[in-house]
């Protein structure tokens, strides 16, 4: 009998995503400033925390993607259930974790965790019913029905805890769990109890495969080349600081090397050459070594032009440049940062709502279809006289927004709370 599709996508997860966990390793060795993971002498060895502008990029979007602090728009009872559950996940700072997975690796992983007392639960913590943890890449490996990328019919969740493995795989109707000496070998087989496959994939930017990729995959060929070459130049450094000495017209056992004189007191080190037109000399490089160190700074230049992330660094000393100018020099960063706000908003969107389901589950509330939306900061600081006049303008003239979302806007929390108290002070006395 052939197999069904979620059979087959089971099947196919006891082979590793081999391709793909090196690339997400790779990238990770890159970002630690590491790109290899034995010492490798000569090539890329020497001068890779110099010219390496991985870190930046990723910690540049990690940070301008999450900002400082998400906030929920929702029904009261919506909202309430979702700043409870994001406290008890600290997700206001697992959220730089999982962009810095996403920017880094092009992936990152969201598992909505049933804190319901079970057979692979037998400890909950009675005060945390559910949570959202955020995953290792190179531990998550989803498979996907091959007519829609978005429809997962399984996942396994794999990587070694001490001597053991640990490997699971999750379908909508069944958990499987995999002995930990022989992980080919099925030890033990749960029902779902939750009806769905609980992992969330965002996808740090999406070319409509079924993974993302990378925030500085089109700087790798270049930031290889640049390591290339600064290695060599470091061994040509090296060259003048250890200088290699090298005798002619000598034969050997012929040179004698005298360090005392006659009466035996200490000189300097004095060598005698036998043969007349012997001769010493430094081994030195015969290239020219400012064109070579020239044409580095030129591609360092190039990568900082075309990498909006590094376009920061050159704006720093520019104290003649507005508001206005520097949005226009960081206009691509900014459409970078709006793109991947999406990939990620909508995920954790998609977890939340998991999230909520799980409590209705639990008897925990009934929440609807849980519709919310996140509000990050500002990508860019704005000047606030400016965003003053917007809101007013849309709220009090174009009658587009209502009070309450011009309040949640401004980030202010608890907005029904803060609009009584204001309509309140606001009311005539004696009214």
């Amino acid at each position: 009998m052939q197999a069904t599709l979620v059979e087959q996508a089971i099947l196919s997860l006891r082979e590793t995503d081999y391709d793909r966990n090196l690339r997400y390793r790779r990238n990770w060795r890159y970002y630690q400033n590491r790109p290899y993971a034995e010492p490798r002498p000569g090539v890329y060895a020497k001068l890779r925390a110099v010219f390496n502008q991985v870190t930046k990029i990723v910690d540049v979007d990690a940070r301008f993607a999450m900002g400082e602090r998400l906030q929920v728009q929702a029904e009261p009872e919506v909202e309430r259930a979702l700043n409870r559950l994001w406290e008890w996940s600290d997700l206001q700072q697992d959220k730089y974790l999982l962009a810095r997975y996403g920017a880094c690796c092009g992936d990152a992983f969201i598992k909505v965790v049933d804190n319901r007392p079970w057979e692979l639960n037998p400890n909950p913590d009675p005060e945390t019913p559910v949570r959202l943890n955020v995953l290792p890449p190179d531990a998550v490996a989803p498979r996907y029905d091959p007519h829609d990328r978005r429809r997962m019919l399984a996942c396994k969740i794999e990587y070694i805890h001490g001597r053991d493995i640990h490997k699971e795989v999750i379908t909508r109707e069944e958990i499987l769990l995999y002995d930990p000496r022989d992980p080919n070998r099925v030890a033990a087989r749960y029902p779902n109890p939750l009806g769905f496959i609980p992992i969330v994939h965002i996808r740090n930017l999406d070319i409509g495969e079924e993974f993302g990729l990378c925030s500085f995959h089109n700087l790798l060929p270049t930031v290889d080349a640049v390591n290339e070459l600064a290695s060599f130049l470091f061994d040509i450094v090296r060259v003048y600081a250890d200088p290699v000495i090298i005798g002619r017209g000598m034969e050997r056992g012929a040179l004698r090397k005298q360090t005392v004189d006659e009466a035996g007191r200490p000189v300097a080190t004095v060598w005698w050459i036998p043969n007349p037109d012997g001769s010493f000399e430094f081994l030195e490089w015969k290239g020219n070594l400012p064109d070579v160190l020239a044409f580095l700074d030129r591609v360092q230049a190039s990568i900082e032009r075309n990498t909006p992330e590094l376009t920061l660094s050159g704006l720093r000393e520019r104290q003649d440049l507005s508001g206005y100018s520097l949005s226009l020099h960081l206009v691509e960063l900014v459409r970078k940062i709006n793109e991947m706000r999406g990939n990620y908003f909508t995920g954790l969107e998609k977890a939340n709502r998991m999230a909520l389901r799980v409590l209705e589950m639990q008897g925990n509330g009934e929440f609807g279809d849980g519709a919310h939306r996140i509000i990050a900061d500002p990508v860019l600081p704005v000047d606030d006289e400016r965003q003053l006049k917007a809101l007013q303008m849309e709220s009090q003239v174009l009658r587009i927004k209502s009070r309450a979302t011009v309040a949640a806007e401004r980030g202010i929390e608890n907005v029904e709370q803060e609009l009584k108290q204001a309509d309140a002070e606001g009311a005539p006395k004696g009214a």
